[in-house]
């Protein structure tokens, strides 16, 4: 039996083994030049901690990467060191770092801003305080904040900006209100939102802010009751209302969002899974798929990162959002690299394990660095279980790193 942890990536398998749906979506647009080249980080994982349980988070901040999940222990050169579900690593070394706030329950969610590490999940204390499903955590010296409030449900992502923390996940009440699987909370008061008029009808598994948006993916039917924002839209920070100005059409659940200056990039569910590439007005660009869910996206440079539990995937676009493969698939087991531009599958192959694989990613683009999390153990052979960073080749600026 599944534990409630990974039950909740156990999503129906839909792999496509042969039948293909009906394209409903043309690609809108010719594969495009790549944008000025960056070296591909290493396949070759850079040494660090590991840890006795899932990572299901990871966020950097300044120097340090922070680590959330299911883990009880982190590992350091076999030995345990207990780090009951949160741990701060250098981003530089991966040695593992004192600050250690503890909780009673899985984390699914975290985000930094400013002073704070802003976390959510299943837990009903942080430290020793009380805290139902969301807190925050001082980034320097894991004293717990003032943010204090109960979630009815379970949050999965969390996201900072225009001055609120955006909660999203599989939610019906904050502090006995009404919440529909989305909620905000003034940064400054840390007061539950009540002029946020975000809501979705299903969950809510990706939050991303970029410029005056706030992204929002997940396998809902409908945000803030407006039609056409099936499983992807966006919300105006300044009101919390759709902006209609982002119109995407995706057919499968979004599992995970990173937008760059000119596209959103969206890792899907659907059959098998898939990558979608999406311009600043919804209209797509391409979509690329793999044999199973695509559960953690990042970028850098001119390469799009995508984590998850497949173990092909497809070595150019496909002709339509729906469509499966016209080529060849390619071994590329729970990790890919992706030209941002066109979709085509590039030459990085971390060779990772596990069924569920990676379940998240993040990037520090001054550092050169990706986070990876996840249910994995290793690398081509290489030991890193459930945690690993991956970095640029070095060069001009290694020494400032």
């Amino acid at each position: 039996m599944l534990s409630a942890s990974i039950a909740r990536y156990a999503l129906p398998r839909r792999r496509h083994l042969g039948a293909v749906l009906a394209g409903v979506l043309a690609v809108t647009a010719m594969p495009t030049a790549s944008v000025a080249a960056t070296p591909l980080v290493s396949a070759k994982p850079a040494p660090s901690v590991a840890f006795d349980g899932l990572v299901y988070a990871t966020a950097y901040a300044g120097s340090t990467v922070y680590v959330a999940g299911s883990f009880r222990n982190a590992v350091v050169d076999g030995r345990s060191v207990p780090r009951k579900r949160l741990a701060a690593l250098n981003a530089r070394t991966g040695e593992l770092l004192p600050w250690a706030p503890a909780t009673n329950g899985t984390v699914f969610g975290l985000t930094a801003f400013d002073k704070s590490l802003y976390i959510t999940g299943k837990f009903t204390t942080v430290g020793d305080q009380a805290r139902g499903g969301l807190a925050g955590v001082d980034l320097r010296t894991g004293a717990v904040g003032a943010l204090r409030h109960t979630i009815k449900g379970e949050g999965h992502t969390l996201a900072v900006g225009g001055g609120r923390l955006f909660l999203g996940g599989e939610i019906s009440a904050v502090d006995g209100k009404t919440r529909r699987n989305l909620a905000a909370f003034d940064l400054a008061t840390g007061a539950l939102d009540g002029a946020f008029a975000g809501g979705a009808d299903g969950g809510v598994k990706a939050l991303t802010v970029a410029g005056s948006r706030l992204y929002v993916g997940g396998g809902f039917k409908r945000l803030n009751g407006a039609a056409g924002t099936v499983r992807l839209a966006a919300l105006r920070l300044a009101d919390g209302q759709v902006d209609t100005s982002f119109r995407p059409v995706t057919p499968y659940t979004v599992m995970a969002i990173t937008v760059a200056p000119d596209k959103v990039y969206a890792g899907l569910a659907g059959p098998g899974g898939r990558v979608a590439a999406y311009r600043p007005d919804g209209q797509l660009v391409w979509s690329t798929v793999t044999d199973g869910d695509v559960q953690a996206i990042t970028h850098l440079g001119s390469a799009v990162y995508a984590g998850g539990h497949f173990t092909v995937a497809c070595t150019v676009p496909s002709r339509t959002a729906t469509s499966w493969c016209p080529t060849s698939l390619r071994s590329q087991p729970k990790l890919m690299a992706l030209d941002a531009g066109d979709g085509s599958l590039l030459p990085w192959n971390p060779k990772s394990n596990g069924r569920w694989g990676v379940l998240s990613m993040d990037v520090h683009p001054a550092l050169g660095r990706i986070a990876v999390g996840g249910e994995f153990t290793a690398f081509g052979g290489v030991s890193r279980p459930h945690f690993a960073q991956f970095t640029t080749p070095c060069s001009y600026g290694c020494a400032a790193r």
